[in-house]
Parts: C-alpha cells; sequence; structure tokens
C-alpha cells in the first residue's frame, strides 16, 4: 500500500499584478502545515510540487517547519545527512522535486475568453470593484467561464482543453505513484483544479460535480490518497483543522 497526499497551495495574491506568489497568510499556512506533521510524527517519505512559484514556495515553507525547523532555506542547502532537531523520529523526505502534471489550468485564460464585458485583468478588477457583492459577482463569472471551457465546443480558443487537463493531471499523478515506495508516504503541493480533476477521476464525478468541489478546497489543505493492488481509494479529503487552531479567519478558500 501506499499513501499519497495532495496538499493545495497555501493562500495566493489574488487581484495582484502576480498571482502566483504566496501572501503573507499563504506563507504562514503552509509553515503551520508543517508545524503539525511535525509534532504529530507524521511521516513523508517524498516531496513534489507543480513547477508553479506558489507551489514550490508552499513545498519550501512547509519543510522549513516540518524538518529544518528555520526561515529563509533554500532546497539546495537540505541534504538527507540534515538531523530534525525537533522531532529526531523524522527522517529526511526524499524531494523529487518538480512535475508540470500539477501545474493548474490557467483560470485568467479561462476568465478572458469566455465572451464576458472585461478581456484583460483591469477590466475584470474594474468589473468586481463595481459589483455590490464581489464575491459573488465572481464565482457565477467563473462558473460560465468554466462550464464554456469544460464544454469543448471551444477547445481551439485555449492553450489547453479541459480533457487536456484532465488527462495531464493523471498522468502526474500515476508517475507520482510510481516513484512512491510500498508503504511509503508521498506529498504534493499543487492547486485546487488539479486537486478537483485527480477527485473527479477516482471518484467518478461528473464535471459540473469536480468544478463545485473546487469551490470547497482549502488552502493549505490535505487530500490522502490510499493506493493498492486494488485500484486508488480517498482516504481524506480537505484536511484543514490545524488551521482553526491559528485563528478562523486563517481558513481561506482564495
Amino acid at each position: 500500500m501506499k499513501l499519497i497526499s495532495l496538499v493545495r497551495h497555501g493562500q495566493a495574491s489574488f487581484g495582484a499584478d502576480n498571482y502566483d506568489q504566496l501572501s503573507p497568510k499563504g506563507i504562514a499556512q503552509t509553515q503551520w502545515l508543517g508545524d503539525s506533521f511535525r509534532q504529530s510524527g507524521r511521516q513523508v517519505h517524498a516531496l513534489m510540487s507543480g513547477s508553479m512559484a506558489r507551489q514550490k514556495d508552499s513545498l519550501k515553507h512547509f519543510l522549513s517547519h516540518y524538518y529544518v525547523t528555520r526561515e529563509g532555506i533554500e532546497l539546495t542547502e537540505i541534504t538527507h545527512h540534515m538531523q530534525n532537531i525537533a522531532n529526531p523520529s523524522l527522517t529526511m523526505p526524499l524531494l523529487l522535486g518538480e512535475e508540470e502534471g500539477f501545474n493548474e489550468f490557467n483560470h485568467e485564460q479561462i476568465l478572458y475568453k469566455a465572451g464576458l464585458p472585461f478581456a484583460d485583468k483591469a477590466s475584470f478588477m474594474a468589473y468586481l470593484s463595481s459589483q455590490t457583492h464581489p464575491e459573488i459577482s465572481f464565482t457565477e463569472i467563473f462558473t460560465q467561464a468554466m462550464s464554456r471551457w469544460q464544454s469543448g465546443q471551444y477547445d481551439s480558443d485555449y492553450d489547453e482543453s479541459w480533457q487536456h487537463f484532465l488527462q495531464r493531471t493523471w498522468n502526474g499523478f500515476e508517475r507520482l505513484i510510481a516513484q512512491t515506495g510500498e508503504h511509503e508516504h508521498a506529498m504534493v503541493f499543487t492547486s485546487g483544479g488539479v486537486i478537483a480533476s485527480i477527485m473527479q477521476q477516482v471518484m467518478k464525478l461528473s464535471d459540473v460535480q469536480a468544478f463545485d468541489l473546487n469551490w470547497h478546497i482549502a488552502n493549505a489543505s490535505v487530500h490522502q490518497f490510499r493506493v493498492s493492488d486494488q485500484g486508488v481509494f480517498l482516504q481524506t479529503f480537505n484536511e484543514f483543522s490545524y488551521l482553526y487552531q491559528q485563528g478562523e479567519q486563517m481558513v481561506t478558500w482564495r
């Protein structure tokens, strides 16, 4: 049996010029996840991330509190010979590097290709700021945009079709399983859409159900799968209770 944990990155920088970076809250979330695993003695044998900055940095901040217990580390500094002073029973995870199969879909392209009353980030943010309930408006707009992408009728408008996204993420998941030893636990830092797509294929959900699921995947939440000769089985969904120890305001979905 193998255990595979998919972790959504910490809170990114929604509305900023560069979304693909962790917010201060997102950094703290992934550090607390590392604290939680270290304090409970939960062994992680291998670590991986997608190649997006928010995913790679989430792994780094997790590791800085799970194993190294200091700030400002670079992954190139870490070796298997370093001692985990905070919890000597934990061994250093094998760092598997980046896997593009765990990269998120291009949400901005999906939004701006949907034929809605904006064509770029500036006009989209201006539109949201003019709404009485921006969060509700965002949910309605993004639902429309995702429905168009998932329909398959406009695939030529996008760099990646929905079906290709499903296949890409599943291929990445299978490669991680193949790299994980028997009775080992591998963890990958990825994004909500990737987690939803893999969940869809494990649980045999519809496209609509998978997209609805995506709304409920919290930042820095853990989703664990048990893999055996009998198949892939969901063991834990959306584990983020450790964040409540820091205050309910630290639980975020966007």
